[in-house]
């Protein structure tokens, strides 16, 4: 495959809310406004011709902001599930292929969302590629990525939302993590004779 960067924003956006904690603001008699969201993802490209496939899954993967602790207003990020790439082999890739896999890495990246509350960053991601660990044979390998990997790549910064103002200005700024997958190939640096 000459290059296959998947870019999947990972459908489930990094959202405020959720089950660890809830986001409890003093209000009047105010009932609050509240939004949901989820993230517009392509369907898999595909080569012709190409020696492999990949496909990845995230739907066990959750990201979610929430109070760090019980009663507090400070932002913490929780991130549960797993991630799985997968690689399937063409009937007519070279045996190596099919026995071994090819060499294939992964890394995260923050979409173009704004990221930025009151001028501070939200997240910052480390873009370092990661090299994927296959386990399978006959041509189908697996990686599966967990959370704590995932969560070690990612690093919220701590910010108090005191109140429903503050948190949905917050939660308008957050965007999603895509996840690229690639065998560092690209038709550019392909040289034929």
């Amino acid at each position: 495959m000459r290059k296959f960067s998947l870019l999947i924003a990972l459908a489930l956006l990094i959202t405020v809310g959720g089950v660890y904690a809830a986001w409890v603001f003093s209000e009047s008699n105010d009932v609050a406004d509240i939004s949901g969201s989820r993230s517009i993802t392509m369907t898999e490209a595909t080569f012709e011709g190409a020696y492999v496939t990949y496909t990845i899954n995230t739907d066990g993967l959750k990201m979610v902001i929430d109070p760090k602790t019980a009663g507090s207003h400070t932002t913490a990020l929780y991130v549960t599930g797993e991630v799985v790439i997968t690689f399937t082999a063409s009937t007519y890739a070279p045996a190596e292929v099919k026995s071994g896999g090819v060499d294939t890495k992964w890394y995260l990246e923050k979409d173009t969302a704004s990221w930025t509350y009151n001028s501070t960053s939200i997240i910052s991601v480390s873009d370092t590629k990661q090299d994927v660990e296959w386990t399978g044979s006959n041509g189908t390998f697996t990686c599966t990525i967990s959370a704590d990997t995932i969560a070690g790549l990612l690093n919220l910064t701590e910010i108090v939302l005191d109140d429903k103002e503050a948190y949905d200005a917050y939660q308008k700024q957050l965007g999603a993590i895509d996840i690229h997958v690639t065998d560092g190939k690209s038709a550019s640096t392909i040289v034929t004779n």
